[in-house]
C-alpha cells in the first residue's frame, strides 16, 4: 500500500481514523447523562450546578446545539458527557444493625461497633459476627444487606454531583450480600468483587456469596447482572445463578422457584411457632429469614433448615416479614417466598401444674394449680363443659396467686380448663390450649380380710379394685405411722410378710389409681399379739399369731 507523501500515514490508518471520528459523537453520547429542562432552568445555572470546573457553559451549549441560550424550552433533553460532570466523594450510611457488627474506617483505624446512622467513607471495612446482620445505604439509594459471618470493603464511593448517579464498588472478602440497586438513567455503576469474580449492574436485585477463596456465586432475583472472572463474562437474567471457580464463571443456571409458604392468617399466639412450606424438588436445604418489615434491613433470624419447616424464635408482639428460599445441590439459593405475620403471644400462659391435660381429678369441687409467671400481674381462668368453651361453668378474670377452686360442686364427667396471663399494663395474653380432665369418684378404701398362716409367714388380703390399680400397705408400732416397719406398694390385692414380733401393731392399706392418685387409707387396724406368742417364741423360735381385726 502506498503512503501519502509528507505524512507517513498509511491510507488504511486514515480510513480507520475517519471511521473513529464518525463514531465519536454517538459513542460519547452513549455515556451521556440526560437532563430534562424545567421552566426556571438556564444553561448558566445548569452548568454551575452539574459541570466540573474547567467545563464552560459554552461547551454544554455547543454539545447540545442550543440555538438560543437565553431560552431553554421546558422538557428539552440536555445531554451531558459523564466526563464533564462534577465527581465528589460519597458516603455510605449504616441503616440498621442486628447483633454484633464492626467497622474499621481505614487501614490504620481501630475497629468499633457499628451502629445505625454511622457514616462511612471509601476504604472502610465492615464485618458481621455469627447471628448478626447489617444494612448499608449508598448515595443513589441502593442498599446492601450483609449477612452473618461476612467481611466487606468499600473500595469506591463516588457521586456525580446532584445527578443522583453514583459509582459504588464493593469488595466482599467472604460471606453473603443481598443487593438492591437503585435504577438511575445514566451511567451509574455498582459492582461487587470477590476474590475470584466481579458482578456489575445498573439497577437490579441480586445476591453475591463467596467462601473467600476458590468459589463465588451470584443469584439474580431481578434485572440482569454481568458476572466476570478469569477474563470471561456471562450475563445472568432474573431467576438465574452463576457459579464462579478458578476457571471463571460457569453458564447461568435456573434458580429454584419460590416455595409456597403456609403463612398464618390469624395472629400467632404461641412461642416457637412451627412455620411450614411446600417441599421443593431439588432442594436439599432452605434458608429462612425473619425481619421487622418487608425491607429486611435487620435479620432477627437467618437459619438454614434441612426440611420444609422451622420453629420461629420468641418474638415480641408485633408484625414481621418472613422470606424462605430453597438451596439446591450446588448451593445456589433460589427465589424468595415472602409473607407477613402478626405475633400476639405475650404474656404467655403460666406453666400448668394440675390437673394435667388428660388427667383425673377426684372429688366434686376440684382445685386448679399453676406456677406463677414473672410476666404476669394476674391471671384469667375459665372452666367449661366443652372444648370450645361455649358452656362456661366457671370464670375469673383477675386472679392473683397460683390456684383457684371450682365455684361449685360438679357431677362426675369430662371438663376443660384454660388459663391466661395479664401483664402489669393490663394486656391479656393468649389462653392456653383447652386442657381436658376427668372428674371421677375416689377409689374406695379397700376392705382387708382375715390373715392366713403359711409356715413362718403370714398372708394378708383385701378386696380387689379396678384393673391397673396398685395398693400401698403400711405397718407400724405407733398409731400415727410416724415410723413404719413396713411400707410397700404391690400390684396384687395381697401381701405375704414374715410373722411379726409380739406386741401391739397398727396396719392400714390404700388404693393407688392408674393415674397415680392415692385414695383414702382404710381404717387403721390395731393388732395385739398374745403372750403365748412370746412363750412360743422363747421356747422354739416360733412366730407370733397375727389377727387382723376389721
Amino acid at each position: 500500500m502506498k503512503r501519502l507523501t509528507g505524512f507517513g500515514t498509511p491510507i488504511r490508518m486514515l480510513a480507520a481514523s475517519a471511521v473513529l471520528a464518525a463514531c465519536l459523537v454517538p459513542c460519547a453520547r452513549a455515556a451521556d447523562w440526560t437532563y430534562s429542562v424545567r421552566p426556571t432552568d438556564s444553561i448558566w445555572d445548569l452548568s454551575l450546578r452539574y459541570l466540573k470546573p474547567g467545563v464552560s457553559w459554552q461547551q454544554l451549549r455547543d454539545y447540545n446545539h442550543v440555538a438560543d441560550p437565553y431560552h431553554l424550552p421546558p422538557g428539552m433533553r440536555l445531554r451531558v458527557p459523564v466526563a464533564w460532570l462534577r465527581v465528589q466523594p460519597a458516603k455510605a450510611t449504616v441503616v440498621s444493625v442486628s447483633g454484633n457488627a464492626h467497622v474499621q474506617q481505614d487501614a490504620q483505624g481501630q475497629a468499633v461497633s457499628a451502629s445505625a446512622g454511622m457514616e462511612l467513607g471509601m476504604g472502610a471495612r465492615l464485618t458481621t459476627d455469627a447471628g448478626a446482620s447489617l444494612t448499608l445505604q449508598f448515595a443513589d439509594g441502593s442498599r446492601v444487606l450483609m449477612q452473618a459471618g461476612s467481611e466487606l470493603d468499600l473500595d469506591r464511593l463516588s457521586a456525580y454531583g446532584r445527578t443522583g448517579m453514583a459509582d459504588t464498588r464493593l469488595r466482599l472478602q467472604h460471606g453473603r450480600l443481598v443487593n438492591d440497586v437503585t435504577h438511575v438513567d445514566g451511567v451509574a455503576h455498582f459492582s461487587v468483587q470477590t476474590p475470584d469474580s466481579i458482578s456489575s449492574v445498573r439497577g437490579t436485585h441480586f445476591r453475591v456469596a463467596t467462601d473467600g477463596g476458590t468459589r463465588s456465586q451470584t443469584e439474580v432475583l431481578g434485572g440482569s447482572v454481568d458476572v466476570g472472572g478469569n477474563r470471561r463474562h456471562v450475563l445472568a437474567g432474573t431467576g438465574k445463578g452463576v457459579l464462579v471457580s478458578g476457571q471463571g464463571p460457569g453458564r447461568p443456571q435456573a434458580l429454584l422457584a419460590a416455595p409456597a409458604l403456609d403463612c398464618p392468617r390469624q395472629p400467632v399466639t404461641r412461642v416457637a411457632y412451627a412455620l411450614r412450606w411446600s417441599a421443593l424438588p431439588g432442594a436439599g436445604h432452605y434458608r429462612v429469614q425473619v425481619a421487622p418489615d418487608e425491607r429486611f434491613e435487620a435479620l432477627l433470624m437467618d437459619r438454614v433448615a434441612g426440611s420444609p419447616a422451622v420453629n420461629l424464635p420468641d418474638l415480641p408482639d408485633g408484625r414481621y416479614a418472613i422470606r424462605v428460599h430453597g438451596i439446591d445441590a450446588q448451593q445456589l439459593e433460589g427465589l424468595d417466598a415472602v409473607c407477613s405475620i402478626t405475633v400476639s403471644a405475650h404474656p404467655q400462659p403460666p406453666l400448668v401444674l394440675e390437673p394435667q391435660p388428660g388427667g383425673k381429678v377426684h372429688g366434686t369441687r376440684p382445685r386448679f394449680h399453676w406456677a406463677e409467671s414473672t410476666e404476669a400481674a394476674s391471671y384469667a381462668w375459665q372452666l367449661a363443659g366443652d372444648a370450645d368453651f361455649h358452656q362456661v361453668l366457671g370464670e375469673q378474670s383477675t386472679l392473683t396467686g397460683d390456684d383457684v377452686r371450682a365455684p361449685s360442686e360438679l357431677p362426675y364427667g369430662r371438663y376443660w380448663w384454660r388459663i391466661a396471663s395479664r401483664d402489669r399494663n393490663g394486656k391479656l395474653g393468649p389462653y392456653s390450649d383447652p386442657m381436658p380432665f376427668d372428674l371421677v369418684a375416689e377409689p374406695p378404701a379397700p376392705a382387708m380380710g382375715a390373715p392366713r398362716h403359711s409356715g413362718k409367714d403370714m398372708d394378708f388380703g383385701w378386696q380387689a379394685g379396678l384393673p391397673g390399680q396398685h395398693y400401698r400397705v403400711q405397718m407400724s408400732r405407733d398409731i400415727g405411722f410416724a415410723h413404719t416397719t413396713l411400707d410397700e406398694t404391690v400390684a396384687q390385692p395381697s401381701l405375704q410378710v414374715p410373722k411379726p414380733a409380739h406386741g401391739t401393731w397398727f396396719l392400714r392399706v390404700q388404693t393407688i389409681d392408674t393415674d397415680g392418685y392415692a385414695g383414702p387409707w382404710s381404717p387403721t387396724q390395731k393388732v395385739k399379739l398374745p403372750c403365748i406368742a412370746c412363750r412360743v417364741a422363747l421356747a422354739g423360735g416360733g412366730a407370733a399369731v397375727l389377727w387382723l381385726l376389721l
